[in-house]
């Protein structure tokens, strides 16, 4: 169906539409590139300036303070050691992708060709699903489907990845050529060179297509070669990560092993941070409530109302009916395997390849009302959503306002001029932003780690050291008229840098203490 046909009836529908579908690329404006430079997106930013420093043939992170720690004990980002090299748990494919636009576009390049790359995902499941207006809201309004894949790309370019291959599928004809087939199987297995874990997404498609189709001798070669594409794509990311890593599923699997493998049982916080909520972040039922409510039906409508053992059903479901199915499905292998990012992070970028699933879902649901209470639940279900465009909204602004903060704290660092940045939370490495490669940093975390590594680099080579403590470290013996008494951290600063240093500045922000220890001259 064509657009603007279809469903697309009266003129505030169509501009409606036109609103949701060109909504990524306010994004830019609404969560600047330049400001998002903290945490993991610095991480992301300084494996792409590696790679590209070392002319792609490497990701062996370039960090100025490798003089100082050889070994990465103290590496101010999130770091893997493996042999000789220093890599980063973000996939290395993004860090090509960075190293490809930071040198002509800076960060904002890398931004806004991922906010290109979602409204593409726009397009491909607004023609799958006809242009529906309500399918395209929930998922651009009610979900996190574009903050998520805008403030994390590696997230937005495996979902375009993996939703490209999907529709090229799900729109080739049985006689199309089977070279299409395979090639569509490929472009989905090259989701995981970005996201690991969409993996499970093709898998769980395949096993659907197998039991629902299998018999169709028409569909039966589609999903011959749309799983050959898949499993030569997949074979050749598990060879590759194997060569480089010693792992086929490479540094981000080793990363979050510890707590792959732990019984279900003993996962009770993660599965409480991944899906509701933890003291930090807001989980994926948290965000959207209306989802919960969607997986309850899919279990009673999958078993009840289109059970795969009973032939006369699967000739009645389309391939993207079985599609969201089998989203919903590869939600909770992820759910039952969670690592630890529903503890650390927000949850539903792990689960972020099931958003279009549960939105088809959502639609499939409200056909299947009774007509005896319809109404009256469609206006609580659809209230509900209006909950989730609350928290879309609120989510952007709190990322928006954080971000500035950040660039505040880069202020810092060019009026104190450091030789040397010492943070005592990783997290903290933010104050640096774009000039992290300007001025060694480390991650100095206890005061062992300070005696330990300064016993190592005379304190003597340093004119000025600038450093963040954690307030979260010190808040029971924190003196609002003077935070340094009493404070262990900073005592063993003192004790180790010696009488040739003083404290020369400092600030008491709301969750660091950042001061300066300069030398006398």
């Amino acid at each position: 169906m064509s657009f603007p046909g279809g469903k697309l009836s009266s003129k505030w529908t169509k501009l409606t539409f036109c609103f949701l579908f060109f909504l990524p690329l306010l994004y830019p404006f609404l969560l600047k590139p330049g400001e998002q430079l903290y945490s993991d997106h610095l991480g992301k930013f300084i494996l792409g300036e590696s790679v590209g420093r070392n002319g792609f043939l490497s990701g062996n992170l370039v960090l100025p303070s490798r003089d100082f720690d050889p070994e990465g004990n103290y590496c101010p980002t999130e770091c893997i050691r493996i042999g000789q090299e220093l890599i980063s748990p973000f996939p290395a494919a993004l860090g090509y992708v960075y190293a490809v636009f930071l040198p002509w576009s800076g960060i904002l390049g890398v931004y806004v060709a991922t906010s290109i790359l979602i409204l593409l995902s726009f397009l491909f499941l607004s023609i799958l699903w006809d242009w529906d207006p309500i399918y395209l809201g929930i998922l651009a309004l009610a979900s996190p489907f574009l903050i998520n894949g805008y403030f994390f790309p590696d997230v937005g370019i495996a979902s375009f990845l993996f939703l490209a291959g999907c529709f090229l599928f799900l729109r080739s004809g049985n006689s199309s050529s089977l070279v299409k087939f395979i090639i569509s199987g490929f472009i989905c297995a090259s989701s995981a060179w970005f996201r690991i874990e969409s993996i499970v997404f093709p898998l769980s498609f395949i096993f659907f297509l197998s039991i629902y189709k299998f018999s169709n001798v028409e569909e039966r070669r589609k999903i011959l070669g749309y799983s050959l594409g898949f499993l030569t794509g997949v074979g050749l990311l598990l060879w590759i990560q194997f060569v480089l890593y010693g792992h086929p599923l490479g540094p981000r699997f080793s990363f979050n092993q510890p707590t792959m493998f732990l019984f279900p049982w003993k996962k009770w916080k993660i599965y409480a941070g991944l899906l509701i909520a933890n003291p930090n972040r807001i989980g994926f039922f948290g965000y959207t409530p209306g989802f919960l409510i969607v997986l309850l039906f899919f279990i009673y409508y999958i078993f009840f109302k289109k059970n795969p053992f009973k032939k006369d059903n699967a000739s009645k479901i389309s391939n993207k009916d079985l599609f969201v199915y089998s989203g919903l499905a590869a939600f909770m292998v992820l759910v039952i395997s969670a690592p630890n990012d529903g503890i650390i992070d927000f949850g539903s970028r792990y689960l972020h390849l099931s958003l279009p699933a549960f939105t088809g879902m959502f639609l499939i649901m409200l056909e299947n009302l009774g007509q005896k209470f319809r109404k009256i639940v469609k206006i609580l279900l659809f209230s509900i959503l209006l909950y989730s465009v609350y928290i879309s909204f609120s989510y952007t602004q709190i990322l928006a306002k954080y971000g500035k903060k950040t660039t505040k704290l880069n202020a810092i660092y060019l009026e104190q001029k450091p030789d040397l940045v010492v943070v005592q939370i990783r997290t903290y490495s933010q104050i640096l932003g774009k000039y992290f490669f300007q001025t060694p940093s480390v991650w100095l975390m206890r005061e062992g780690h300070i005696k330990n590594f300064f016993s190592k680099n005379k304190p003597e080579q340093f004119r000025k050291i600038l450093f963040i403590q954690s307030k979260a470290s010190i808040l029971e013996n924190l003196n609002d008229s003077d935070p340094f008494l009493k404070n262990k951290y900073y005592e063993s600063i003192s004790q180790t840098l010696g009488p040739d240093f003083k404290k020369v500045w400092s600030e008491n922000k709301e969750d660091v203490l950042i001061f300066s220890m300069e030398r006398k001259k």
